[in-house]
């Protein structure tokens, strides 16, 4: 299944491949997935993808992609490449929130071009 919604402005494909009931704190899940998209949005190009594949949630832009020192070391706060390509808060606030329910969450680009972030749930 696969439909275009637009979620507080920002048009966002999404695809299920299987769904699976999770237990995790919905706050924190709300606020990685907000970062993620957001991040998408503002720094790479759509269509933005969001895919559900039971545990296994990944977040797709079609821009530039990461930059190599985010792949290499994390997001980490403030860190920009470029004075209008900052890369640092969202991630970082996103992958806080990805330790504290026991998630895991990698960034990798894309092979086809653009960034792809991956968040993998936990098992209850």
């Amino acid at each position: 299944m696969r439909r275009t919604v637009t979620l507080t402005g920002l048009d966002v494909s999404i695809g299920i491949t299987s769904d699976q009931e999770v237990r995790t704190d919905l706050r924190r899940l709300d606020r990685i997935l907000g970062n993620l998209l957001l991040n998408a949005h503002r720094h790479g190009a759509g269509p933005v993808e969001l895919h559900v594949d039971g545990r296994r949630i990944t977040v797709r832009d079609h821009g530039p992609g990461y930059p190599d020192d985010l792949l290499q070391h994390g997001p980490q706060r403030f860190r920009t490449n470029a004075p209008e390509r900052g890369h640092g808060l969202g991630l970082t606030i996103a992958t806080g929130h990805t330790r504290v329910i026991g998630a895991t969450l990698t960034f990798t680009n894309h092979p086809a071009g653009g960034a792809l972030a991956t968040l993998t749930l936990p098992p209850d």
